[in-house]
């Protein structure tokens, strides 16, 4: 694959930054910082290029080649000479675009490789969250069975106290009438 872009990571110092990739025009160069474009830059020389104040320390560097394709360096019209030069200068047009095209659906299937990644990785997050909860409504519904068990023992034992205190009332009444008598 061609070259059509060198990047770099600034420093905060320095200004000067050289890529290696051919073009027609300056104006084809194009940079970003941080993906941001910026025309605050000039050319050194021709494979240079001079930021009017140095990118900051971690900033993303990008410098590129973006070949205008809107017209054609030349056009040819019936009965007029054609140049060498000419159909050289429009074939090298379409060479850098098709280029720059192949550059960026490379970087498109790696970004769309990336982003498929990321979406797996989160499926498997997901899933293991759904086990997580699944376990979670598992021991809450053990729980609430043994909530209920609880209950019904407590119920139970509420009947059978209340079943005690009537029969120790009713031992208690029967030893009154027992003394009641002895004592009659």
């Amino acid at each position: 694959m061609a070259t059509t872009q060198t990047t770099y990571t600034g420093n905060g110092s320095i200004t000067n930054y050289s890529f290696t990739f051919e073009y027609i025009k300056q104006v084809d160069v194009k940079v970003t910082l941080d993906t941001v474009a910026t025309t605050a830059f000039t050319f050194a020389n021709a494979t240079t290029i001079a930021f009017t104040s140095a990118p900051a320390n971690g900033v993303a560097i990008r410098i590129f080649r973006d070949t205008d394709i809107d017209t054609l360096n030349a056009t040819f019209f019936p009965g007029s000479a054609i140049k060498a030069e000419d159909l050289n200068n429009n074939f090298t047009q379409s060479h850098f675009a098709a280029q720059e095209s192949d550059f960026n659906v490379d970087l498109a299937n790696t970004k769309s490789n990336t982003a498929i990644t990321t979406a797996d990785g989160a499926v498997t997050t997901a899933n293991g969250a759904v086990t997580t909860a699944n376990s979670a409504v598992t021991t809450a519904n053990a729980t609430t069975a043994t909530a209920n068990t609880a209950n019904t023992n407590a119920s139970a034992a509420v009947t059978t106290a209340n079943t005690a205190d009537t029969n120790a009332t009713a031992a208690v009444n029967t030893a009154n009438a027992a003394s009641a008598a002895v004592s009659s």
